[in-house]
């Protein structure tokens, strides 16, 4: 293997990286179907744009209705308009991570002809390798659908250009990647500064630097122009620093002791560790042109992401373009630097073989590869055939308002809202209420949801989370919404039919109970018994005293919030009983109450998850 590699030539050393490409693509857009599939894209991220493109599509350009406004009013993607017609082609989500898959991989032809230029055969196999074969990229094109992951094509071509000396090429596909998003300006305008270090001619410095600075402050004011609050909505992850953009800026200088505190601290050395570490430490002999992506790391590591969230999105784009690039110059000053030389000679073998493991190693354990075929082992088909089930009752063009891991898949219509800023009564960073039209048809639940709420909500949005189920609940009423279908966790409901499906019941006195029980539940609730009949048991509860958290309940390997969310515990009132009904629910004769802490965290399929900290079981119920 390792004679085949040495004895390369350029052609079959191009067409090897036609291979790994088309490799490359089939590989990662067969997972991406298969999260699409089995509805594991749940970050909102894919539904949004997916719903921008197909508005747009109808000439509707830039609409959606998950962020009540113009897609410019969350980002300048003029973009959008160039992967338009590709996309109308076939209008939905899947068009959209094939695109994005393509153009990762696309990349490729740049960097091999800049590798091309600097480095012999096989450290330029090396490079595409280590590129796209790389963790970060391969977080990057699962994570939902976002135009940076588009960065490296343009960025790679820039910089080709760059170093040709071809200013107007330069010129043009500076301004190509403008268009992807505002804050791309950043890398622009470091072009300007590397170009000082490279010695280039007047025009290469101030040109990047004028244009990124014009387009950057234009790209802000349209974005504010077309926002619900009228300001850019992503300053809220610098008002530590100031209320507005000049205030931001100057105190970046005045209080640079606070600006210090935010960059080094353990987000900093997580991130520059973890990308030192992927890209097998090679860019730490030839840095320079890290700088290009100066700016943008500034932006990053200033709101706060942390370095995991990072590397496991869209947000790494530009460090798998800058450290691919100082990898490429590292190499180039290795093979030309004798005392390397004489230590490759002397043991070209074991270098090699490092080189490969590293590479193996980023891959399979670092990479999403392994997680994803347990995915493809563990899942619950029959949860998801369930959700197609539900999805089908809903008309292609109905509006509706759904959760996380449904939106997507019905994210094609030109009217979708999402749960949960419906539930909370608020747009996206509190820009305002989150209205919902009053023709809006349908309502399709998945009652996981309402665990998120609890880990993203409770502490944060305290009044907001303990007032969703009143929302909800005003919501259903207003709109007449009759629940039509409810299996499992899934409830749907519809505006305006006939229906005599309810979800839970509320008493004042004790209706009739055909197998009774009496168990106390932490001495707050009882467990009075159930009924069964036909696909449908009820089981029934009393409070006996004012509760101040929201319960769940365990059966079947589903967690459901008692009074599904819409009646939860903390507004049962003392003596009130509640019958709550689960309809198809299986075969279970037990199960258990129980009080649940954690979070929501992206997992190594990157998807959305809810991390379980610590479950306390308050009560287990044997049915009799």
């Amino acid at each position: 293997m390792l004679n085949y590699l040495q004895n390369l030539t350029w052609p079959k050393l191009a067409k090897i990286t036609i291979i790994l490409v088309i490799i490359y693509i089939a590989l990662v857009f067969g997972f991406c179907l298969f999260k699409y599939q089995t509805f594991n894209y749940n970050a909102l991220d894919l539904a949004i744009f997916n719903q921008v493109f197909y508005n747009s599509s109808l000439g509707d350009l830039f609409e959606f209705t998950i962020h009540p406004t113009s897609y410019l009013g969350d980002h300048f993607t003029p973009i959008i308009l160039l992967l338009l017609p590709f996309y109308s082609l076939l209008p939905h989500p899947l068009s959209l991570l094939f695109l994005q898959t393509f153009f990762i991989a696309l990349a490729t032809i740049p960097l091999f002809l800049i590798a091309k230029k600097h480095l012999s055969r096989l450290p330029t196999l090396l490079i595409i390798v280590l590129y796209l074969f790389n963790p970060a990229t391969l977080n990057m094109n699962l994570y939902e659908f976002h135009l940076l992951a588009f960065l490296p094509f343009f960025i790679f071509w820039t910089f080709y250009f760059y170093q040709n000396n071809n200013f107007k090429a330069f010129l043009a596909l500076a301004g190509l990647s403008l268009l992807i998003r505002e804050d791309v300006a950043f890398v622009i305008f470091m072009f300007g500064l590397v170009a000082v270090l490279d010695k280039k001619k007047f025009k290469w410095i101030l040109t990047p630097l004028i244009l990124s600075s014009l387009y950057f402050f234009t790209a802000l004011k349209i974005s504010a122009d077309f926002a619900s609050s009228k300001d850019y909505k992503f300053l809220i992850y610098y008002q530590w620093l100031g209320n507005n953009l000049y205030e931001i800026f100057i105190n970046f200088f005045l209080k640079f002791n606070l600006v210090l505190e935010r960059v080094i601290n353990i987000h900093f050395f997580e991130l520059i560790l973890g990308l030192f570490f992927i890209f097998l430490f090679l860019p730490i002999f030839r840095p320079k042109y890290l700088l290009l992506s100066l700016g943008m790391f500034m932006q990053i590591i200033l709101a706060r992401y942390s370095g995991e969230s990072i590397l496991q999105s869209h947000y790494a784009a530009i460090f798998l373009i800058t450290f691919s690039l100082a990898a490429i110059f590292s190499l180039k000053y290795l093979l030309t630097n004798q005392k390397f030389i004489s230590l490759y000679k002397k043991y070209k073998t074991v270098i090699l073989t490092i080189l490969i493991i590293g590479l193996i190693y980023n891959f399979l354990i670092l990479g999403p590869l392994i997680p994803l075929i347990k995915a493809v082992i563990t899942t619950d088909y029959q949860q998801v055939t369930l959700k197609k089930e539900f999805i089908k009752q809903i008309p292609a063009q109905s509006s509706v308002i759904t959760t996380y891991d449904l939106i997507t898949s019905l994210s094609s219509r030109q009217q979708i809202y999402s749960l949960n800023y419906t539930f909370l009564n608020q747009q996206q960073y509190e820009q305002g209420q989150y209205q919902i039209p009053k023709d809006t048809q349908y309502l399709l639940i998945n009652f996981n949801d309402f665990i998120s709420y609890k880990f993203q909500y409770k502490q944060r949005y305290t009044n907001n989370y303990y007032q969703g189920d009143n929302t909800l609940r005003a919501l259903i009423k207003t709109n007449n919404y009759q629940l039509k279908k409810a299996k499992q966790n899934l409830a749907l409901w519809q505006k305006n039919i006939d229906s005599n499906l309810t979800l839970y019941k509320i008493y004042d006195q004790l209706p009739e109970i055909k197998n009774q029980q009496n168990q106390s539940i932490d001495q707050q609730i009882e467990f009075l018994g159930y009924n069964s009949n036909n696909n449908r048991i009820s089981l029934y509860f009393k409070s006996l005293k004012p509760i101040s958290k929201n319960y769940f309940i365990e059966m079947n390997q589903q967690i459901y919030p008692l009074g599904y969310g819409l009646y939860p515990t903390s507004e049962w009132r003392t003596d009130q009983i509640i019958q709550m009904n689960f309809y198809n629910p299986g075969k279970f004769n037990k199960f258990q109450i129980i009080d649940i802490q954690g979070g929501v965290e992206q997992n190594n399929i990157c998807s959305i998850t809810n991390i379980f900290d610590q479950i306390q079981v308050l009560a287990e119920i044997s049915l009799n």
